[in-house]
């Protein structure tokens, strides 16, 4: 008899989304270890695809994904435009975050119901999500065991964007989730540290576990590694440009190399593909007469994303100008194409320690200038000379692939 548990992932096939690849990976693999998914998702999803194959990956009779209707913004559109309109902003947010409970609630308590539940596993962001295990923790008395793949009272993406009494609720929100979990899960050991850290008397060691991302090790070892000529350097660039991620100290940066003299005769390629605001970072460009080193492109889809990568020297990842406590989808994205990383963040940071203890990047410091011109230098130097092994072994990624992080996520189920 297969051990039935509701899964509250608002992201989740058929809609192709980074987000949901975390959820696509563990549903899988769960149903192979004699479990039953009953999934509670959002229905729409303007800033993601349709992928038939990515549904084909949980096209099993184990997996029962309950779509739940839900309002959906296109990054770009209404949401955008009303948070700019400081008197609509927080009306707009509270409507925002409570909009897909009531809904959610009812087939969510439907499905609990009907069948033998064992537990709950929601996973946040959107961190409305984590309001619902807690209500349905609290009235079915079925143990709840809460993700976090960010942190969300103090996150710092939130600063400008909620006023301080939204924050305050926020917090007090938090607190009760957290004290109501039975168990933890961190997407990192920086925010496991984080929670602890924040939260003494709720969060001990003994009921937070960090599960990170991972990898599919047979799509990464099937994967051929292109290496560019050693006078030929292209750094690709996919995804989203937002809040904090910001290229202007790259492009500052490579303005000053260039000033120095430390690219002539080196031909520097820098592919951006994927969202952002194409008319501020084209002046950017052209304001630090950095043009000819950038190619600037639109989003394209992820297999195509893929190829650019394949076909890159190093990948680049633009983090913050903070210590943020979680690596990034991206960062496993670019590595599972077994290519290296150069890190536009702080030497400080999880990413980037992350990256040189397992040596498989390069960080460029945003918050020191003149040490990131001498990065960059030395970086070119190191290619230009064929001093760095750019291909990713996978002995180096091993811990880090699905197989081996879903039973450390069994092992905690199996604790109730």
């Amino acid at each position: 008899m297969p051990k039935e548990i509701l899964y509250l992932s608002y992201h989740f096939p058929p809609y192709s989304n980074i987000l949901s690849n975390r959820a696509t990976e563990f549903s899988k693999r769960l149903i192979e270890s004699d479990y039953k998914i009953f999934v509670v998702s959002a229905k729409n999803n303007k800033n993601a695809t349709i992928d038939k194959e990515l549904l084909k990956t949980v096209d099993s009779p184990l997996i029962k994904n309950a779509q739940v209707y839900n309002l959906s913004f296109s990054s770009s559109g209404v949401a955008s435009s009303v948070k700019k309109i400081s008197i609509l902003k927080e009306i707009f947010n509270i409507f925002l975050f409570f909009h897909w409970l009531p809904l959610s609630f009812a087939k969510s308590s439907r499905i609990i119901r009907k069948n033998h539940i064992r537990l709950i596993y929601t996973s946040a962001p959107p961190f409305f999500s984590l309001v619902l295990g807690y209500l349905l923790k609290k009235i079915f008395k079925i143990p709840l065991i809460t993700e976090y793949r960010d942190p969300w009272s103090d996150n710092p993406y939130f600063l400008g964007n909620i006023s301080e009494f939204t924050k305050r609720n926020y917090n007090k929100i938090d607190k009760k989730v957290l004290k109501t979990s039975d168990a933890i899960i961190a997407i990192s050991e920086g925010l496991k540290e984080y929670l602890i850290k924040a939260f003494p008397s709720i969060v001990k060691e003994d009921k937070v576990f960090a599960i990170p991302n991972g990898l599919d090790m047979s799509s990464f070892l099937a994967t051929n590694v292109n290496i560019p000529q050693s006078n030929k350097i292209v750094l690709t660039f996919t995804g989203k440009l937002y809040g904090l991620r910001d290229l202007k100290p790259l492009i500052k940066i490579i303005s000053s190399v260039k000033e120095l003299g430390k690219l002539e005769g080196v031909s520097l390629k820098i592919n951006i593909f994927g969202r952002y605001n194409y008319e501020n970072l084209s002046n950017l460009i052209q304001k630090y007469k950095v043009s000819e080193y950038f190619s600037l492109n639109g989003f394209i889809p992820r297999n195509e994303c893929l190829e650019e990568i394949s076909e890159s020297t190093l990948t680049l990842h633009v983090g913050e100008n903070i210590n943020y406590p979680t690596i990034s989808f991206k960062v496993w994205d670019y590595l599972s194409m077994r290519k290296k990383i150069v890190y536009l963040g702080r030497e400080d940071s999880f990413t980037a320690r992350f990256l040189k203890d397992n040596n498989l990047g390069f960080t460029i410091p945003v918050n020191n200038h003149d040490l990131g011109v001498k990065k960059f230098i030395s970086l070119i130097d190191r290619l230009i000379s064929n001093q760095i092994k750019l291909e990713v072994d996978p002995k180096q990624l091993s811990k880090y692939t699905w197989d081996n992080l879903t039973p450390k996520l069994i092992s905690i189920f199996n604790k109730f």
